[in-house]
């Protein structure tokens, strides 16, 4: 089983001068080091379209090397975008805004062929590939912008996912021209709806869609859920054959407010404190490991800084560190390790 971090702003963070602390205070002199010795074993990297900038080719290449030399796995997230794209948004970058979709397919297959051929010359051979992020409701300019229209999920299938399809279909050519043994995943976000990821599920089997991996999204302070929601994705997984990925979690230590003020219902027995964050991060892995999850990648476990501080931090618009991700980082807000950092060693 992966146990994984998504820790892409560290090397963000490292070039403002924000830096990290052992549970003793001393200073942590390689983030993905520290974190591969308490049991993290792949990295999730994130690159977006382009050459330079946040989470482009460059500054994914650099994640990627700090990874590697932490003797971490790479699950590499190629997305059809410029910046991001997830359950509520998803821009295809500017050169391709205007294609015709058999033009954008064309675009994404060179695309993809390319950045994976790049990358696997510099040795760093992904373990798991990810096209696209959080795709429920399309991918690189194909969105069901309109919210009403998609809890219609016939809707979704004849004017957005059929769309999707080809697009997908396109980039997982582009991979394979490459890496013909490549495990590939598709990524949803909406984890709470099963009958959302059923349907896309089934609508990709009809389309043609060949993938071996469901990755899936998990907060679950949305709504203060427990555990039992992970057997019923593991069993949608089961049914179509597929691997299943937590590529996405976290759970707060604290309060949350800023951007995501909305996930702050604590599941029962896991209380919004220190010893309630590590003791719900190592009976989610337990379970996640019981159950036979192929992975799970905590997200931004790195993000410490309070909102205060980060504003005044002159990070990228692209990549701001002021979304109030503090209480579900794995360091605390003067970037010393938590209790939490040592649950990953449920997997050791």
């Amino acid at each position: 089983m992966f146990y994984g971090v998504d820790a892409n702003y560290a090397l963000l963070m490292e070039s403002l001068g924000f830096g990290w602390r052992t549970e003793q205070g001393e200073p942590v002199e390689d983030l993905y080091r520290y974190l591969a010795g308490k049991g993290v074993n792949c990295a999730r990297v994130r690159l977006w379209v382009g050459e330079d900038g946040p989470s482009r080719f460059r500054y994914a290449a650099s994640v990627m090397k700090m990874a590697y030399e932490a003797g971490m796995d790479i699950y590499l997230v190629v997305f059809l975008s410029e910046g991001w794209a997830d359950l509520y948004k998803q821009p295809a970058p500017r050169a391709w805004e205007t294609l015709s979709i058999e033009k954008k397919t064309e675009a994404v297959r060179s695309y993809v062929k390319d950045v994976v051929d790049r990358v696997n010359d510099m040795g760093f051979k992904p373990k798991l590939y990810q096209v696209g992020n959080e795709v429920d409701y399309g991918i690189c300019g194909v969105f069901a912008s309109n919210k009403k229209r998609r809890k219609d999920l016939g809707w979704l299938r004849r004017r957005v996912w059929r769309y999707e399809a080809e697009i997908l279909k396109a980039a997982l050519q582009g991979l394979r021209g490459v890496d013909p043994d490549a495990s590939i995943a598709i990524h949803l976000g909406k984890w709470w709806d099963q009958r959302l990821i059923i349907s896309f599920l089934s609508a990709m089997e009809d389309f043609d869609i060949d993938f071996d991996t469901l990755c899936l999204s998990f907060y679950p302070s949305m709504f203060g859920a427990d555990f039992d929601i992970l057997d019923r994705l593991k069993e949608i997984a089961d049914s179509s054959g597929k691997r299943c990925v937590i590529a996405e979690y976290a759970y707060p230590s604290g309060p949350m407010s800023g951007r995501f003020w909305f996930m702050n219902t604590p599941t029962p027995g896991y209380p919004f404190t220190h010893e309630g964050q590590a003791k719900w991060l190592k009976d989610f892995l337990s379970r996640c490991r019981r159950l036979g999850f192929h992975g799970a990648f905590y997200w931004s476990p790195e993000v410490y800084l309070p909102i205060e501080l980060a504003k005044k931090a002159p990070a990228p618009p692209e990549m701001p560190l002021s979304f109030g991700w503090s209480p579900m980082a794995l360091f605390d807000e003067r970037g010393r390790a938590k209790l939490s950092i040592d649950s990953f060693r449920v997997g050791s």
